[in-house]
């Protein structure tokens, strides 16, 4: 039997990933709508934008969309979470067709089966694994040389997708900055459930240095995340840039929760064979609405 506490957070991270995506969508719009002579200068954009009431909901959602994550990962593992990005992308099509009027193709509505398919079953799958983690054990996983290695690792090949290009002289391209943003999230993602766990525990003065160093760096990978998208965006199409923002994002977290905090731990071979499949599917449809839906985005809001 699913935990009733497990479905609030599976709930609360669909609510998290829709507010998320459409607070971003209205302050790209919101921007958009400004005169060209505005937006060269880094100045006169800030002026103008932290006036603008529509961009300002816009950061609302945002910064709501966070609350409702954090509670996302109070009782449900990474594993389960992280997947659910796909959900907003199938807000950001709803939202299209509603107020940009586009039409849904065939394409999109695959789309829409794949990811909500591939949620129900990667979501019920992990509730039968072990949720339940404490912050001893949760330093002992996630300071541990796997976890290390892992996030070292993806810190190294995010910030060689930044400054390879520089070395041999080649400009930095859009996907590389996303790639970049992607890995940065999935860290993010990390952190938070680190977050979340401290807070759970009766002695908040227990390790309290260690949980400040995972507030700075909540801090520091929401401002690179978020700061590397809005570049990317700017330099690069919006389809591609999706697609590959939310296929890193949204891979890194699974594999840490499910290899090294042992979320799988509890499932059989049948089990673990048919989360990934449920994953790989997930993974699949955000792609497919990515490119089809960003694009149509993009174009209409120029």
């Amino acid at each position: 039997m699913v935990n009733f506490l497990f479905v609030i957070s599976i709930l609360s991270g669909l609510v998290s990933f829709a507010l998320y995506n459409i607070g971003f969508v209205l302050e790209k719009k919101a921007i958009n709508k400004l005169p060209e002579e505005i937006k060269k200068s880094m100045k006169t954009l800030l002026k103008s934008i932290i006036s603008n009431k529509l961009w300002l909901f816009g950061l609302l959602l945002t910064v709501l969309s966070m609350g409702f994550y954090y509670v996302a990962l109070l009782w449900a593992p990474l594993s389960a979470v992280a997947p659910l990005s796909g959900f907003g992308i199938i807000i950001l099509v709803i939202y299209a067709h509603l107020d940009l009027k586009e039409t849904v193709k065939k394409i999109e509505v695959i789309g829409f089966f794949l990811i909500l398919g591939g949620i129900t079953v990667s979501s019920y799958l992990t509730s039968l694994g072990d949720s339940s983690i404490t912050w001893d054990q949760w330093k002992i996983f996630s300071h541990s040389w796997g976890s290390a290695i892992m996030i070292i690792g993806s810190l190294i090949v995010a910030i060689s997708f930044t400054f390879v290009p520089v070395i041999f002289k080649r400009k930095i391209q859009p996907f590389d900055i996303a790639i970049f943003g992607g890995i940065i999230a999935g860290i993010q993602a990390i952190i938070i459930k680190g977050i979340t766990i401290w807070t759970t525990e009766s002695n908040w003065n227990t390790n309290l240095i260690v949980a400040i160093f995972y507030v700075i760096g909540f801090l520091i990978t929401a401002l690179l995340s978020t700061g590397s998208l809005q570049f990317a965006f700017r330099e690069g199409k919006v389809s591609s840039i999706m697609a590959i923002y939310n296929g890193v994002m949204t891979i890194f977290p699974i594999f840490f929760g499910g290899i090294l905090l042992g979320e799988w731990s509890l499932l059989s071979t049948l089990q673990r064979t048919f989360l990934g499949s449920s994953i790989c599917i997930t993974l699949v449809g955000i792609i497919v609405l990515s490119f089809r839906h960003s694009h149509s985005f993009d174009e209409t809001n120029r």
